[in-house]
Parts: C-alpha cells; structure tokens; sequence
C-alpha cells in the first residue's frame, strides 16, 4: 500500500457534482468522489453549494486542498479515499491474501464464504464491494484481521497428545 502520510497534492479541480480530480505528486491523477465523505461531515455541508465546491484549490504546499469559509481536507484522507474507491479485482485479492498471510481455508473462514468462493476470488470471480471493503480493512488495521481469524493447523498428520502416547 503506498504511504498515506506522504501523499501530496499538485493540482486539484472540481468536475461533476461532487468530484475532484486530483494529481497527486508521485502517485498520479484520481478521481474521487466526495458525496460520501460530506454527507457524513456536517462541518463540509457547505460543499455542497457547487459555487463553493469549484472553489477548491490546494494549499499548505500540498498537503490539502482548501474551499472558502476555511474549509479543508488533508491529501493523506483524500490519497485514503482515492484507493478505497478503486475497484477490488482479483489482483487485490491475491495481494491481500498474501499480505496478511492467510491460505485459502482461513481466508474463506475470516470472510465467511466457502472455499470455493475464496479460490473464484482469486482468478476470475467479480468480488463484491463489501468483501473489498472488507480485506482493505483487515489489511490496514492488523487488529480486524486477529478478531476474527481462527488459524488452522498445518496439514499432515495428527499431533498425538503427551496423555495418549504413555497410553500406548
């Protein structure tokens, strides 16, 4: 995952109703929607005036971009929303799995899906939003992913326990 506290901004510009596009330094031009992330900020209501929102320019030397009425947002957040809204492919998915070490089994169990769903995943199947949503989660907070994972043991033969072998 790129680093989030080094994200900055070049240039911003509003298109649509409530997008940015913005060219990051280093890492390229998104696109973001912010409907979301206004809605749940009542502070950023003002947003959605489009007379305001095209207002949007970058400031502190790109590390946000600013509106009238002393409004901003941090490129860290905005870099943040940029990769969540990118679509979970099946690249993701592999990436993900390996990342946070997980074999087909565990990964269907921490997702709650069969393992036949978690091998689709991996090469062709379409991965709902909320499975995205779901493993971009884990594998930025560590603690998601130990909540609820339950580790299997490796293959191969039984451990046979301290008490059944003087039994034998």
């Amino acid at each position: 995952m790129a680093q989030l506290a080094m994200a900055k901004i070049e240039k911003v510009e509003a298109v649509g109703d409530l997008n940015l596009k913005i060219k990051f330094k280093k890492q390229g031009v998104r696109e973001i929607d912010l409907t979301g992330f206004i809605a749940r900020l009542p502070q950023l209501r003002s947003l959605l005036d489009p007379n305001v929102f095209k207002k949007a320019k970058v400031i502190d030397w790109g590390a946000a971009i600013g509106w009238p009425g002393d409004l901003d947002v941090g490129a860290s957040t905005l870099w943040r929303l940029a990769l969540e809204q990118n679509p979970f492919g099946n690249v993701d998915f592999r990436h993900w799995q390996v990342t946070v070490k997980l074999s087909n089994n565990e990964a269907a169990e921490v997702l709650g899906c069969s393992l036949g769903t978690v091998k689709n995943y991996r090469t062709s199947a379409e991965i709902p939003t909320a499975v995205g949503i779901a493993c971009r989660a884990m594998m930025h907070d560590p603690i998601v992913l130990a909540a609820h994972l339950r580790p299997r043991r490796p293959a191969g033969r039984p451990v046979m326990h301290a008490a059944r072998r003087k039994a034998s």
